[in-house]
């Protein structure tokens, strides 16, 4: 069995009540958040609440022995109070519940909270279970104040649900009150007007600051929200981080249809090498472009793109259910020769259309590759990034330009040596060819083609260096005709690798396995190491 399957089955987060998320105006990531802190706000209060208790009783603050007869008693009240804050942390920290309808039930938790407080403060000493000298000492401001305030700071919610919320913890001490003048036991005070106001006023000030400051953090959670839409989508989760930008998660408004949004930062820490913030915009447009062209089920769909309202670039794309071959291999190692094979002739179908455009995507790598469940189908692969990618036969100065952002165009593992050596003109199909037999050998071996300390070493031994088979890295089984054709597909010299990607699908099409790799042998393993909804994050070893 998976290690750590039934712990992600606890702990993965539910689906997003939408209704709730619009009526808090909290993207679902910053609601996550808040519902964690309630999850704090609740273990401190519970913490908090047991030192205090038991400080009193071992100090006999309150008089007898301890004593669960009445079925409302200073022990009863304790365990009632402190149980049920651990049970609301307990439920915040474990992700079971959506993260708004949490936030809801933490304005509960702020008035059950301000009562606890408010019958340590009113009702024992009304009831003689503290020493009558010390009956109602606490005038004016009490605990209940700070956290009338705080709390929505906290845990956020709407104007009005907040407002609720801090007006009935701040009524708490008054219909205490009134219950126990009613009962009339008030020993030792006297309840003037004065005393009362004295008693009672601080906590409605405190609600009035609170509901102001309910207004504030909603205001930003709103303008947040209205920041992250494009378009007609809503950015949910950021999902990924690299140098060029952002990728979310998104929601169209209207449709089902989950997606992807790639977004182009322009904070100074974000740029590029150059900084040319303005040539990554133009990067992110011909990607663009270049996916919107191609027809092929094994490139990456793009929906739309467009700009924000702060002129920041974005483009929306298909949301993918799987992960990266270097995910993949990084964590679950090195990929059996039968299944490596359909892997790469899908990859080789998305280039051959490529190719045929006239388009060398130029950066093929195993971060650049996904393999994912798409519809029944599983082990289905989708190429992504044409941000590199070149119209061979011509080079315009816009190309040359955009080459020029950061000081290698390319990833150094997977670098075909014309490439390495500047040769823009030489770049063609075969380009990707190579690189794509640095993809094979990532894949059957775990390695890449050459090991060396640096980037720099890299990339000479692109050019200097002959590669080893894959077979002699790997433990696994490599047949003879997939070692020789990855081997010329690594060729220094451009005429003698394949001449296209159709050329490599149709050798590797000749490749023969005693046991090959099915579709259910596929389904098998993604139910094992990849259950449907795991995230890319989630991917964990076989024990």
């Amino acid at each position: 069995m998976k290690r750590g399957a039934s712990r992600r089955a606890a702990t993965r987060p539910p689906t997003v009540d939408l209704a709730s998320a619009a009526s808090l105006g909290l993207p679902p990531d910053l609601a996550a958040q808040a519902g964690f802190r309630l999850g704090v706000v609740a273990f401190v209060y519970a913490g908090g609440y047991a030192v205090l208790f038991t400080l009193s009783r071992l100090l006999e603050e309150f008089p007898g022995g301890w004593g669960f007869g009445a079925w409302m008693n200073p022990d009863v009240t304790a365990i009632v109070f402190v149980g049920t804050s651990i049970l609301v942390s307990v439920i915040a920290f474990s992700g079971a519940i959506d993260p708004y309808r949490l936030l809801q039930i933490g304005l509960f938790y702020e008035v059950f909270g301000a009562l606890g407080v408010e019958i340590d403060i009113l009702w024992w000493p009304s009831l003689g279970l503290w020493p009558p000298d010390e009956a109602f000492a606490v005038n004016g401001i009490s605990w209940t104040c700070p956290w009338i305030v705080l709390f929505p700071l906290i845990v956020p919610a709407t104007p009005g649900r907040a407002a609720l919320a801090a007006f009935s913890a701040a009524s708490i001490r008054p219909l205490l009150l009134l219950v126990i003048t009613a009962q009339g036991s008030s020993p030792g005070y006297a309840f003037t007007a004065s005393a009362i106001i004295d008693l009672v006023l601080p906590n409605y000030v405190c609600f009035a600051i609170a509901v102001v400051g309910a207004r504030i953090v909603w205001g930003y959670g709103f303008r947040i929200s209205e920041a992250r839409q494009m378009g007609r989508y809503r950015l949910v989760e950021k999902i990924g981080e690299g140098g060029m930008g952002e990728v979310w998660k998104a929601k169209h408004q209207m449709l089902a249809r989950p997606a992807a949004i790639k977004l182009v930062i322009s904070d100074p820490a974000h740029e590029s090498v150059s900084g040319e913030t303005e040539l990554l915009i133009h990067r992110f447009e011909r990607e663009v472009q270049a996916m919107a062209e191609l027809r092929s089920p094994h490139t990456a769909v793009v929906y739309d793109y467009g700009y924000t309202q702060d002129a920041k670039f974005y483009y929306v794309m298909e949301l993918l259910d799987g992960f990266s071959l270097h995910t993949c291999v990084e964590k679950l190692g090195p990929m059996p020769a039968e299944r490596v094979v359909p892997i790469l002739r899908q990859v080789c179908h998305s280039l051959a259309e490529a190719h045929e455009r006239g388009m060398v995507h130029r950066d093929i790598k195993p971060a650049n590759i996904f393999i994912c469940r798409y519809g029944r189908e599983t082990d289905y692969v989708k190429v992504l990034d044409f941000g590199l990618v070149k119209h061979f036969g011509r080079q315009s100065a816009e190309e040359t330009d955009l080459t020029e952002v950061g000081s290698f165009a390319g990833t150094p593992a997977c670098a075909p040596p014309e490439v390495v050596m500047g040769n823009r003109d030489a770049v063609d199909p075969r380009s990707d060819i190579y690189s794509l037999g640095c993809v094979a050998f990532w894949l059957l071996t775990g390695h890449t083609v050459f090991d060396a300390p640096t980037s720099l070493a890299m990339l000479v031994q692109h050019v200097k260096q002959r590669p080893d088979p894959p077979s002699q890295h790997t433990e696994l089984q490599v047949p003879e005709d997939l070692d020789a054709l990855i081997l010329r597909c690594l060729e220094k010299d451009q005429a003698a690798r394949p001449a296209s990607a159709d050329e490599v699908d149709a050798r590797l099409a000749e490749v023969r396995f005693e046991q090959p790799w099915t579709r259910e042998r596929s389904a098998v393993w993604w139910d094992l190491h990849f259950p449907a909804g795991t995230t890319e994050a989630e991917l964990e070893t076989v024990e």
